[in-house]
This record gives C-alpha cells, sequence and structure tokens, in this order.
C-alpha cells in the first residue's frame, strides 16, 4: 500500500494539513459556484415568462377563434384570421423567449465554469506539485530504505549520514547536529542519519532491515 503521509510528525502534519485546507478549499467553492448559478439561472425567468406568455397568447386566440367561429356567415372565415394572426404574434414570443433563456443559461454555466476554475487553479497550481512530489520522495526512500536494503543497521546508518553530508543544505543539517563533519569524522553517525531521514518523511529507528544471517 502506498505512503500517503510522512512518518516524521512535523512533515505529517504539514501534509495532512495542506490535504485538509485543499478538500476544504475545493468544496466551498463549489458550494458557492453552485449557489452563483442558481443565482444566474434565476434570471432565465424573463426569457421563460416571455416563452410561457407566447403560449398564453396562443391559446388565447385558440379560444377566441373558437368563439367567433360560431358567427353566421362569416364565422370560419373570422375562426381562421384570429388563429393565424395570434399564432404568428405567439410565435415570435415563444421563439424570442426560448432563444433568452438559453442564451442566460448557457452564460451562467459558462460564468459559473471560469470562476470555479480560476479559483481552483490558483490553488492546486501550488498544491498538486508540491504534493505529488512529497508522495514520490516518500515512497521512493521507503522502498529504498525500509523495504529493499539488505545492509546491517550501523552500514545503513553510515550511508544516510554519507547522504545527508553530501545532499543537505547546511541549514537542514544544523537544524539536528551542531557539528555535521565533526559528527562525520567521529564516526557519530546517528544525528546525520536522522537529518536524511527527515527529509524524505520518515522516522529513524523503525526498523532497517538486517542482511541475511546476522
Amino acid at each position: 500500500m502506498p505512503k500517503l503521509w510522512s512518518e516524521a510528525p512535523g512533515a505529517r502534519a504539514r501534509e495532512i494539513s495542506a490535504d485538509a485546507a485543499t478538500l476544504i478549499w475545493v468544496g466551498l467553492w463549489a458550494a458557492l459556484c453552485s449557489r452563483l448559478y442558481s443565482f444566474l439561472s434565476g434570471l432565465a425567468k424573463a426569457g421563460r415568462a416571455i416563452r410561457e406568455g407566447g403560449a398564453g397568447l396562443n391559446a388565447a386566440g385558440e379560444q377566441i377563434g373558437e368563439a367567433l367561429g360560431h358567427t353566421p356567415v362569416i364565422g370560419h372565415r373570422v375562426d381562421e384570421l384570429i388563429r393565424s394572426a395570434f399564432s404568428a404574434v405567439s410565435e415570435r414570443f415563444v421563439e424570442v423567449g426560448g432563444s433568452l433563456e438559453r442564451i442566460i443559461l448557457i452564460v451562467a454555466a459558462l460564468l459559473t465554469l471560469v470562476v470555479l476554475a480560476i479559483a481552483l487553479t490558483v490553488w492546486l497550481q501550488r498544491y498538486l506539485p508540491w504534493r505529488l512530489e512529497r508522495l514520490r520522495t516518500i515512497g521512493a526512500a521507503y522502498h529504498a530504505i525500509r523495504l529493499a536494503p539488505r545492509a546491517a543497521d550501523p552500514e545503513m546508518e553510515r550511508l544516510l549520514a554519507s547522504r545527508a553530508l553530501h545532499r543537505l543544505t547546511y541549514r537542514e543539517l544544523l537544524v539536528h547536529t551542531p557539528d555535521p563533519f565533526g559528527d562525520w569524522a567521529s564516526g557519530r553517525y546517528d544525528r546525520l542519519a536522522k537529518a536524511e531521514l527527515a527529509s524524505v518523511g520518515l522516522r529513524p529507528g523503525t526498523g532497517v532491515r538486517r542482511s541475511e544471517g546476522k
């Protein structure tokens, strides 16, 4: 199973805090953008009202035409004229209202997506590269230091101390030992090894596999 977080308490706390903050940030903006879309899409009621008004106008024309259709002699002719006139006018209302409603919904969706994309990009472009690099570093270090080696603990400690001395900055070394070169020269590898393990998110003393037969 891949390791999601560091073993070292400080690094683990930072990673979990960053993960939690990211989930909160994404959830917050998802909720805000959902409300934004609901507000903007509500403006489509204007187009919907025009479309429904056109449908109502057509229905009214049907009723008037039906009522006048019973007029003697000219009733049939008047019925057709009324229905045709109301139908032509209502069709324009339905078309304009429907188009307006669709345009508002499309604009609402696009604007909501743009706001969400900007909000998430600003955060994730900093979080994701850092988090992915941490996952790769922790996984590779765990495999190389905990699972793969066959060296005895003292030899592994010396190798880790050597790597720390040659790889870490002076500031990182001084966090763990006031005399990194003196430690190395005198064979005191424990603090340097601890510095190397801390740099990749691992705790010291969690059991390095010993070589066979020892």
